[in-house]
């Protein structure tokens, strides 16, 4: 853990979400649910399993096999969104260069296959580069022709279905976490009480950081307007970062219990976790909340702010395992009271 391990997970994350996210959105706006879907849904995923294979030594050994997958994911897509261009004329303005981006994306990833690193990792830096730059593109080509303008409106416009897709990728992030946890005791050869109650408490903060986003934001549906629901969807990325790091920070911290906690490992841990709270308290602010329980939610974004930045304190201090884990808990059983009363005056409306 340090500078460049973070530096190299961040930018690992953000290649795989943006991929995801593009992925998501094209389904939102075109899929149906036939054969031709279904097909290229299930090829999706292959190419998928094949980055997860490749992802744990992304930037070594296995850099090859994770940009030729993701290649072919980016391939899929191009695909996709020519094809909507082609038998749909009224999307063709937008899916053009939606289209010719991914492909520049495809092309660079392959490429840098037969590149040696670090030039290798410059043209994947490129390719993200250039896929970031496609919202801005789009947003130019629609202040200039309204028929964009139409098409960009429609992909900002969120289905509960979309709503669903964000919660259910945050529970299998979440998910993660829980296996980490598995991971840190097996990685015991003798169980013990002191490992027992490390796991445990991981798990509670895994825990508290699902109560903390589903009573709070999951099942709301973004306030209307362009920047709020790119807010929206932009916001989940820090959020699904930080809840995955949470998972590596448990990990360290489940194997090397009964052990002096290290300072990067405690900084791991307390960053991630705050950067989780934050982002979901900022999610927040770009829903759609009944009149009735905005006070509420106003509160809770107050303590919510409040307890990540004493967690972030956290951070400063020499506090050994079982202590800091325990004061994380309960410094996120604030904000978890306040969704909990949240989900009881939703189930009572």
């Amino acid at each position: 853990i340090g500078v460049a391990g973070l530096a190299s997970y961040t930018f690992l994350f953000v290649v795989v979400w943006w991929a995801w996210l593009n992925g998501t959105m094209y389904h939102e706006l075109h899929g149906n649910n036939d054969i031709r879907t279904r097909v290229f849904t299930f090829l999706q995923m292959f190419t998928v399993a094949s980055m997860a294979v490749c992802a744990h030594n992304a930037l070594g050994e296995g850099s090859v096999g994770f940009a030729l997958s993701y290649a072919a994911y980016q391939l899929i897509l191009t695909y996709l969104w020519w094809r909507t261009g082609v038998h749909d004329p009224e999307h063709r303005p937008l899916s053009q260069p939606y289209a010719l981006s991914f492909l520049a994306t495809t092309l660079l990833f392959i490429v840098s296959v037969f590149v040696p690193a670090p030039w290798r990792f410059y043209l994947w830096g490129l390719a993200l580069f250039l896929s970031l730059l496609l919202p801005l593109v789009t947003l130019n080509l629609g202040r200039r022709d309204p028929q964009v303008q139409a098409q960009i409106d429609r992909t900002t416009d969120i289905s509960p279905s979309a709503v669903e897709r964000f919660g259910l990728f945050t529970i299998i992030v979440l998910g993660e976490v829980i296996v980490a946890v598995v991971r840190g005791v097996a990685g015991h050869h003798h169980l013990s009480p002191l490992v027992g109650g490390t796991a445990a408490l991981g798990m509670l903060i895994a825990i508290g950081l699902w109560w903390v986003y589903f009573d709070f934001v999951s099942h709301h549906l973004p306030r209307p307007g362009n920047s709020t629901v790119s807010g929206w969807m932009y916001l989940h990325l820090p959020k699904t970062m930080g809840m995955a790091a949470v998972g590596a920070a448990i990990l360290n911290v489940v194997e090397q219990a009964g052990e002096p906690l290290p300072p990067e490992v405690r900084w791991l841990l307390v960053g991630a976790i705050t950067i989780a709270l934050v982002s979901v308290g900022l999610l927040m602010r770009t829903i759609q909340v009944a009149p009735e329980h905005r006070p509420i939610y106003r509160s809770a974004g107050r303590v919510l702010f409040l307890s990540s930045f004493v967690i972030l304190l956290l951070g400063f201090t020499n506090l050994s395992t079982i202590p800091l884990l325990v004061g994380l808990i309960l410094l996120m059983l604030a904000p978890v009271f306040y969704g909990f009363k949240t989900w009881l005056k939703v189930l009572g409306a």
